[in-house]
Order: C-alpha cells, then sequence, then structure tokens
C-alpha cells in the first residue's frame, strides 16, 4: 500500500478465515511480539492448517503489513481531512487526537505490538517506515502551524509528537487491547491534556472540547447510516 495516495486498506470481514488470521496474529504480536509469532502460530490459533493460512498471505510479514495499513491508513486519511478543513490549528489537532485515541480503542484488532522500532527496521516494512513518517510530519505540520500563528506556546513539534503517542498507547495499553473495557471519556480526556499543555489562551479549551464532541457525534451517525 502507498501511503497518503488517496488509497484505502481491503475492507475486512472479521467472521471471515483472512479476518480471523489478523485477529488472532494481533493478539500474538501483542503478547510474544512479532519476531517470537510464526506463521504455524497463527494457524494454531485460528484453528487451521498452514497452508490455509497461506492461501490468504504468503508470509508472516505480509499479515503484519495488513495489520499495519488498517491501522496507519486511516490515520493518515483523518490527518488530511483534518489539514483540509477550515478550522483552528487547536481545533485540528484537538479532534485528530480524540478520533485516533477513539478509533485505536475501538477498532476489533489490537494495535499494541504493530509499532517497535526493531520489527519496522526490517527490509520488508520500506514502505510502512514512510508512512509512519508522513503521519508524524502531518502531525508536526499542524503543531507547528498553532505556534506559528500564536495559539500555541513555544514548543518544539517532534517533541509534542512523542508525546501525543505516548498518550495513544498509553489509553490503548491501559484498555488492555480490544477485549478490555472501553473508557469512553479517554479520547477527550486525551486531547484535553495535549491541548491544555498547548493553549496560549486556556480559556478557548471547553469551546473546542464542545465542538469536538458535535463533530464526534456526527462523524459515529454517519458510520451508522
Amino acid at each position: 500500500m502507498k501511503y497518503g495516495q488517496g488509497q484505502e486498506p481491503k475492507p475486512v470481514d472479521w467472521t471471515s478465515t483472512r479476518g480471523r488470521i489478523l485477529l488472532a496474529a494481533s493478539v500474538l504480536f501483542a503478547q510474544r511480539g512479532y519476531f517470537g509469532t510464526s506463521t504455524r502460530d497463527i494457524a494454531d490459533a485460528v484453528q487451521i492448517r498452514q497452508p490455509s493460512l497461506f492461501h490468504h498471505f504468503q508470509a508472516k510479514h505480509e499479515i503484519f503489513r495488513a495489520l499495519i495499513e488498517l491501522d496507519l491508513g486511516p490515520s493518515i486519511d483523518r490527518m488530511n481531512q483534518r489539514l483540509s478543513e477550515h478550522s483552528s490549528w487547536a481545533e485540528k489537532l484537538y479532534l485528530a487526537i480524540a478520533c485516533d485515541v477513539r478509533e485505536i480503542l475501538l477498532q476489533p484488532f489490537d494495535a499494541r505490538g504493530l509499532y517497535q522500532d526493531a520489527v519496522l527496521a526490517l527490509d520488508d516494512f520500506e514502505a510502512e517506515r514512510e508512512g509512519i513518517a508522513l503521519f508524524h510530519d502531518q502531525v508536526e505540520r499542524v503543531i507547528d502551524g498553532g505556534r506559528r500563528a500564536g495559539e500555541f506556546v513555544s514548543c518544539e513539534p517532534s517533541f509534542v509528537l512523542r508525546a501525543i503517542n505516548g498518550v495513544l498507547f498509553e489509553t490503548l495499553r491501559e484498555q488492555g487491547g480490544p477485549s478490555g473495557r472501553m473508557r469512553h471519556e479517554r479520547p477527550l480526556q486525551a486531547a484535553d491534556f495535549v491541548l491544555r499543555s498547548l493553549l496560549v489562551d486556556q480559556s478557548r479549551l471547553a469551546d473546542i472540547r464542545e465542538s469536538t464532541s458535535g463533530r464526534l457525534r456526527e462523524m459515529e451517525l454517519a458510520k451508522v447510516h
């Protein structure tokens, strides 16, 4: 998949054999890591033979790549939407964080084992490294835009990006993967935490939160229909 080119990951029927392979693999990658998981382990978890697994994925790295595409591709698309909207930099960043936290907590597969530097450094994942770099650049553009516009305090965008990533993955670890209890307040709480550290005018936070809550409700309704 070429990230950022308007391509979307292939829709997944999570009840199909392919979907069950992805679900089982995501759990094993989270528990054992990429290097500690074999295709035999994944096939055993799905209760199929390895030849059946290879009918859907020719190698382990293809399974791992498919999971990253399902997580990273939509995140890049959402950031492109934020960057194209006529809204303040603070509103863009708040909505981006809230959306990403919500989606990572709601998605059916476990993303906790996907973003390991030692794994992504492998030659098989060059496209994924480029996709991650693109996403990071998008987020840093919003942070830098807010700083230059005087909405955000003086800051180093790359450091703020790392802090946002930390908040994102800690909320997922707190939940314990898709099977854990969803804390519905976490998306707004995570966005509150980051924006509170950046906003020059703290009085704006309440209005931004209210506006984002409305946008999130609209997005949920759009998914239903």
